[in-house]
């Protein structure tokens, strides 16, 4: 049987069979296979998507190369959902900063040592308990950051980095620094805040190049008179701790700028600390002061600005008290102050003024002497009488007066203060006083 022919298809004009294209060359470079391994070990965090090898790693999430484009020098891994870090993810030679921080590590492989070009290493928020002594070989390493870890103990390979000049073991579980923290005499800042620290090693004052040095939020009971060594300090947090006493020796530290010893239990604090007379600002409040020496004010009074000592148990400040001319805050209430000096008088730059919450019975008129007070806090005292002085104080914009209930009658010049006009809102003084509270 015979078939019929099929008839030609028309021909399409203007119409080509499509070729078939090449695979896009992927470029290759000599930091690729530690990242891919680093990827392949967490396939499920964030890494396995943006990190594919079918496209160019220069373009990938957290990466800076070198111009030439053949060199990984900074690598951040922040909050990727890393949990384990393989050893040969450390043959990244050129790298001179790795961000690890924010992940669920728990260990560090010893072969962390194989980055020998390594200046800056995060490792915050994780959950170590420990370190491998290959960072010992980080010979290079400036900046290491462990908050917000498990540590213990400061691990002692950590002291053996002498190059160190920032670390940072905050926000951990330590509860002791060993003598091998005299080690890191490089040191120019050291956090150790919110720890469980009792005491310090008498190596700490070793650190001389030391400026910044927090230890707040920490059980210290007392400090070494060694600190006094570590005379680079300008800036030292030693608030929210159980100290008890301070050292005579702290008075050496003569270029500090900022203490913070609030919230503590001091009952005295040494005369030497009038030593330190470039001080900006001294917190002593919350703690079972007395008295306070003379010598402080007189020691303070070129440099210091702010001056807080509420919330202790003085029942005088001394006159010295008004030879802080660059006084421009002071903190006085909560305690048990029966009068004020009349040198205060003399602190002509202070702009406000907490005398409330004490057993005052009146001011001395030499009050006038502060021309640029703006706010001036005298509720809950014993206050009889105002005198007529206070009149002139025309800078004031907060004036609070109740509380003091055998208070009857004004002087006509301050009745007539405009902040004591009828729209004043009594109320907004706590929640300024709470502000102002937070002042670290």
């Amino acid at each position: 049987m015979a078939f019929a022919a099929l008839p030609a298809l028309p021909t399409l004009h203007g119409f080509r069979l499509a070729q078939r294209e090449e695979p896009k060359q992927v470029p290759q470079y000599p930091f690729l296979g530690p990242l891919l391994t680093l990827s392949k070990a967490n396939q499920s965090s964030e890494l396995a998507g943006c990190w594919r090898s079918d496209t160019d790693a220069r373009e990938w999430r957290g990466l800076k190369v070198s111009e030439e484009g053949d060199k990984l020098l900074e690598l951040m891994v922040d909050a990727c959902g890393v949990s384990e870090v393989p050893a040969a993810f450390f043959n990244l030679p050129d790298l001179e900063k790795l961000w690890l921080s924010n992940n669920g590590i728990r260990t560090v492989p010893e072969e962390i040592g194989n980055l020998p070009q390594l200046d800056s290493l995060w490792l915050g928020s994780n959950l170590l308990r420990s370190l491998p002594g290959g960072v010992t070989q980080l010979t290079q390493l400036k900046k290491l950051w462990l908050p917000a870890n498990l540590l213990v103990r400061l691990p002692p390979e950590v002291c053996a980095i002498t190059s160190l000049e920032w670390l940072d073991v905050s926000e951990n579980k330590l509860e002791e620094v060993g003598e091998e923290i005299g080690h890191l005499t490089s040191l120019t800042r050291l956090d150790l805040h919110t720890n469980v620290l009792k005491g310090l090693p008498a190596a700490i004052g070793r650190l001389t190049r030391v400026k910044h040095l927090s230890l707040h939020f920490n059980q210290l009971e007392s400090l070494p008179a060694e600190i006094g060594q570590c005379t680079s300090l300008v800036w030292l947090s030693l608030n929210a701790n159980r100290l008890r006493e301070l050292p005579r020796e702290i008075g050496n530290l003569t270029n500090m700028v900022r203490i913070s010893l609030h919230i503590n239990e001091l009952t005295s604090v040494p005369a030497e600390l009038g030593h330190l007379s470039q001080l900006e600002a001294l917190s002593l409040h919350k703690n079972c002061l007395r008295t306070l020496p003379p010598e402080v004010p007189l020691g303070l009074a070129s440099s210091c600005c702010r001056l807080s000592l509420y919330e202790n148990q003085l029942t005088e400040v001394p006159p010295e008290l008004g030879n802080m001319g660059m006084l421009q805050e002071l903190w006085l209430y909560s305690n048990q102050l029966t009068s004020v000096p009349s040198e205060l008088g003399r602190l002509g730059d202070l702009r406000r003024l907490w005398l409330d919450r004490n057993q005052l019975t009146q001011l001395p008129k030499e009050i006038s002497g502060l021309t640029k007070l703006q706010e001036l806090y005298l509720d809950h005292n014993a206050l009889v009488e105002l005198p007529d002085e206070l009149g002139t104080l025309t800078q004031l914009r907060r004036l609070y007066l109740e509380g003091n209930p055998d208070l009857h009658v004004l002087p006509p010049a301050v009745e007539a203060l405009p902040c004591l006009g009828a729209s004043v809102d009594y109320g907004a003084a706590e929640g300024f006083k709470q502000e102002m509270q937070t002042y670290k």
